[in-house]
Formats: structure tokens, C-alpha cells, sequence
């Protein structure tokens, strides 16, 4: 008898799972003995590697997969974490990034959604709640990765309320990939202070405030214009004095140093200055890629909730408008005089006055040999109504005469430069600027790309990114954060592990990569190893 093997079927998604979960299980139902085996299986030969967060070469899912777990888009929106950072991004950012987690590569859409400058870090570990791997025991026989649990910003357990712990797996640190549930051995806990009430309740509102934003970036987008502006009435309807205004920067500071000691909350600021700062680019009108968590901790000290903020944001594009459409009704004209045509309105008849035709003729003659209008008046022993007349009924000339007067006023500001220069060749563009700094205006507004033409030859006046840095001064604080470190764990056990530094100092890792520097630190590391 002959035995045709089937293929393995696929696995269905269970309840608030996340893509890379589902792809975890798959592989421990095959029975795969590496990554890259269940990695060739879902996505075929081309894929070389894959990510929890931002999983890509959705598009070269095998056909079978598609019809059990759903399209590209679907897998995108449902069940991983980018629904997230929509909200705050243009169409065709959003679109960039639901192409490129299709594509095989992510290229640059990290750095315009803002993982990159937003100073929240770019990596999302995965996050488990010890309750609910309980729970899904009982009830799935398997635990798995809850997507609540991934988006950026859920801290606790939405359900249990609790912390929630992050894997040793798939880190930076690890250098390797793997396809893993959650389980105890392997989840330990990321935050570095004791935890009270206060900042609890803080971490759990934020917790739900994420998972409102994410809701929300499945089906809707906000104009970042308004949502600054947004910021700005809210702020307004806390005082306008200085003392107002200070008074509300101190207790946002107080506010953020409830999260601070959490990641990924450890950036945001603690202080009046950092504070006013704070506020300060997010009221602007906004210049940047900027991360979604900058919005939520200010929403949630503005507003309390995603709710009244999202009214808010409505009710100011109402007003806008409603403030348009009575404009363009202002505009429209009301008279018969005014709804003629404007040929018919100006002639170019002059009407009688004591100006001859030649006279005209000498009067424009002047002002295209380039006098001023004051020189015209004086000569011919005119008013300047009368001058501005006679160019309102000779338009071309008028726009002869302003052309030549830029083209001088264009030489005398380029040869004033080129003079500067010549007397300082070493010069770069910001001394050249700072010598004449109403020369350097006027042709970065009439002539700019003259003006970068030249700026382009001159010497960039740097001394280089790193001449600032004071290496050693990293090198003995890294090593005194290794030895607290080493201090604390091995009071609890008798192994110390690189990957336990890694896990109590985030930025050892990142330093170690700087290979012509911390030398302190990495014998201090071959010691302990």
C-alpha cells in the first residue's frame, strides 16, 4: 500500500493574536527543525529573514495561507502593531509602509514614523502577561502572543491590570532568530524601579489610551496641523500668563515622571525646562516625523481619554470649515460694477489730464533707464499716484520695470557676496552669514538657489560629529553601571550572563559596537566572562 503524505494544514488565529504568534505556533505544529525551514514554508525561498514587530514579504504568503488567514492588508491592520502609527501620519506615509511590510524590504519607513528621532527606541520586545498565559492554557492548551500586549506603549495587561513582562528572545543582543510562545523561563521583567500606586494607575491609562489610538488608526487619520492646534486651544484654556504657563509645565513634568522609569516612557521629560520644551514642539506646527507615544502622553494629560480629544480635533475642523465657506461667500461679488469683467473695469484709456502723450512716453522712458519714482516726481514735477496711474495702464512696461530693478538689485546682492568671499576664502557659509547677514537674507528669499550654488563650494566649517565626545567619561560610567549590575545579579544567582547586562543596561550593547572605543569596558566584561 502506498501512503501519499498531505500537506500539514493551517493553523486559525485565535483570539487578539498577532501575526508573528500564529506564525510560532505554525511552526511547532510542523515540527520544523530550524526558523529558516517554517520561514521557506510560509513565505518561499526568497525570504532571508523576518521581524515580530514589522513582518514583511506579506505579499509572497503561500496561496494556502491566504485563504485561511487572510490578504496582506488584513494581516497588516488586524494582527500586528503598525495601526498604531497612522494616526498621526500622511496617507502616503501610510501607504509606504503597509507596501513595504508587502515587499521584502522596509527600506526608510522606520525613520517616517518616527522610530528612529523619537527617542522611544525602535525595538519592541515581546510582552506577555503571566495571568493570561495562564488562562490560555486552560482554555487553548497553548499560551501565545496577545497582540494587545505588542503595541507600543500597552505596558500592563488590559485585562488583569498588571505588568506585563518582556522575552529574552529575538533582542538585539541575541543576534538570532527564533519562533517562540511565551513561557516563564523566558520572560523577565523590564522596569527598573519600584512600582507604586501612582505610577500604576498612570501606566494602566496609558495602557487603554494605546489601545484606543490603535482602534482608532485601523479606519481614521488626524491632520497634524490641527492636532497642533488642537494642543494649543487646550493648553490656552490653562492660562496664557507666564506663571500659567509654568505652573502647567510643572505639573506635566511631574505627570511624565510617573512613566519616566518605565520603558519606553524613559525619554519624556522630568523637569520645567524639559517640560516647556516639550509642549513647545508639539503646539508648532509640526517639521517632522513624530512617534505616536509624544501624542499619547500629552492626550492623556490633556484629555484623559482618546474620546474628548478626537471631539475636540472635529469641532476645530468644523469651525475651519464653516470659517471657509463664509470666506468664499465674502468673496463673491455683489454689485453689477463689481461682476463685470476686470478688462472692462480698467481701460487702457487714459482719462483727460494735463500729461501729454510724449510726456507719458519720457516718464516711462526714465523708470526703464532705472530711476526711482521719487527722481521721476521731481523731474517732471508729478505726484506718485500719478506715476503709479500710468503704470497700472501700462502693465508690461510695469513688469519690465520690476524686472530690471530685480536684476540690478540681483547683481549688487551676488557681487556683494562674491566680494566677502574673495577677502575670506577660508570662510565658511555661517561666518560669511554672520559678516553680512542682510546680504545672506535677501538671496536666501530672492535667489536661493544661486545662493546654494555657492554655499555648496564653501568649507562646511566642522570639526567632525564625535570632536565633542568624552569617550573615557562613557567608558568609566558604563563600567559602573556593570559592576551595580553585576552586584544585583549575582545576589540572586551565582552565573552572571552577558545577556543579563544587556538586559539591566540597554545602551551596553549599542556602545560595544563602537569598536575603536570602551576599552575599560571590555576587559571589565572578559573578566567577568
Amino acid at each position: 500500500m502506498i501512503f501519499i503524505s498531505e500537506p500539514a494544514p493551517f493553523l486559525n488565529w485565535l483570539q487578539d493574536e498577532c501575526f508573528y504568534s500564529l506564525c510560532s505556533r505554525q511552526h511547532l505544529f510542523l515540527g520544523s527543525h530550524s526558523p529558516e525551514d517554517t520561514l521557506n514554508y510560509l513565505f518561499g525561498n526568497g525570504a532571508k529573514s523576518f521581524a515580530h514587530d514589522f513582518p514583511k514579504n506579506l505579499n509572497f504568503l503561500s496561496n494556502e495561507a491566504k485563504l485561511v488567514w487572510g490578504n496582506a492588508d488584513e494581516i497588516i491592520c488586524e494582527h500586528t502593531i503598525s495601526p498604531i502609527f497612522f494616526p498621526f501620519q500622511s496617507p502616503e506615509h501610510v501607504c509606504a509602509l503597509k507596501q513595504a511590510m508587502k515587499s521584502p524590504w522596509l527600506g526608510s519607513c522606520k525613520y517616517r514614523i518616527g522610530l528612529v528621532t523619537g527617542r522611544f527606541g525602535g525595538a519592541h520586545p515581546l510582552k506577555a502577561c503571566v495571568e493570561c498565559i495562564n488562562a490560555d492554557r486552560l482554555i487553548h492548551g497553548s499560551a501565545y502572543w496577545h497582540l494587545s500586549h505588542q503595541i507600543p506603549g500597552v505596558t500592563t495587561c488590559t485585562v488583569h491590570g498588571i505588568l506585563l513582562l518582556e522575552s529574552k528572545e529575538n533582542r538585539q543582543w541575541t543576534r538570532r532568530f527564533q519562533w517562540v510562545l511565551p513561557d516563564e523561563s523566558t520572560l523577565i521583567s523590564p522596569d527598573r524601579v519600584s512600582t507604586n500606586h501612582t505610577s500604576l494607575k498612570a501606566l494602566q491609562d496609558m495602557s487603554s489610551l494605546a489601545m484606543e489610538l490603535y482602534k482608532f488608526g485601523i479606519t481614521g487619520q488626524f491632520e497634524t496641523r490641527a492636532v497642533a492646534q488642537v494642543y494649543k486651544g487646550a493648553f490656552s484654556n490653562l492660562g496664557t500668563s507666564q506663571k500659567s504657563c509654568e505652573s502647567a509645565a510643572d505639573c506635566f513634568a511631574q505627570y511624565c515622571s510617573e512613566l519616566q522609569g518605565y520603558p519606553p516612557f524613559s525619554s519624556l521629560p522630568c523637569s520645567r525646562r524639559c517640560a516647556i520644551g516639550f509642549i513647545s514642539q508639539m503646539t508648532r506646527r509640526p517639521r517632522g516625523y513624530c512617534h505616536p507615544l509624544k501624542h499619547l502622553t500629552l492626550i492623556s494629560w490633556l484629555f484623559g481619554r482618546l474620546e474628548p480629544f478626537v471631539d475636540a480635533y472635529q469641532q476645530l475642523t468644523q469651525q475651519e470649515i464653516s470659517v471657509a465657506g463664509e470666506n468664499q461667500k465674502l468673496r463673491l461679488p455683489q454689485t453689477t460694477e463689481q461682476q463685470r469683467p476686470l478688462t472692462l473695469l480698467h481701460s487702457n484709456t487714459p482719462r483727460p489730464k494735463k500729461i501729454f502723450h510724449s510726456t507719458t512716453e519720457k516718464i516711462l522712458q526714465a523708470l526703464i533707464s532705472g530711476s526711482s519714482k521719487k527722481q521721476v516726481c521731481l523731474r517732471f514735477e508729478i505726484s506718485t499716484s500719478t506715476v503709479n496711474r500710468i503704470l497700472r495702464l501700462n502693465p508690461l512696461i510695469e513688469k519690465q520695470i520690476t524686472d530690471n530693478a530685480y536684476t540690478r538689485k540681483r547683481d549688487e546682492q551676488r557681487q556683494e557676496w562674491i566680494n566677502v568671499v574673495r577677502q575670506r576664502p577660508d570662510a565658511s557659509t555661517n561666518i560669511v552669514k554672520l559678516s553680512i547677514p542682510h546680504i545672506y537674507a535677501w538671496l536666501y528669499r530672492n535667489d536661493r538657489s544661486w545662493l546654494s550654488s555657492q554655499t555648496s563650494l564653501l568649507p562646511s566649517g566642522r570639526g567632525g560629529n564625535h570632536a565633542s565626545v568624552d569617550w573615557d567619561a562613557r567608558d568609566e560610567n558604563l563600567c559602573t553601571l556593570i559592576k551595580q549590575a553585576r552586584i544585583e545579579t549575582s545576589s540572586i544567582s551565582k552565573k552572571v550572563l552577558k545577556s543579563d547586562l544587556y538586559q539591566k543596561i540597554p545602551n551596553l550593547f549599542s556602545s560595544l559596537e563602537q569598536k575603536s572605543h570602551y576599552a575599560k569596558v571590555r576587559k571589565l566584561l572578559s573578566e567577568i566572562s
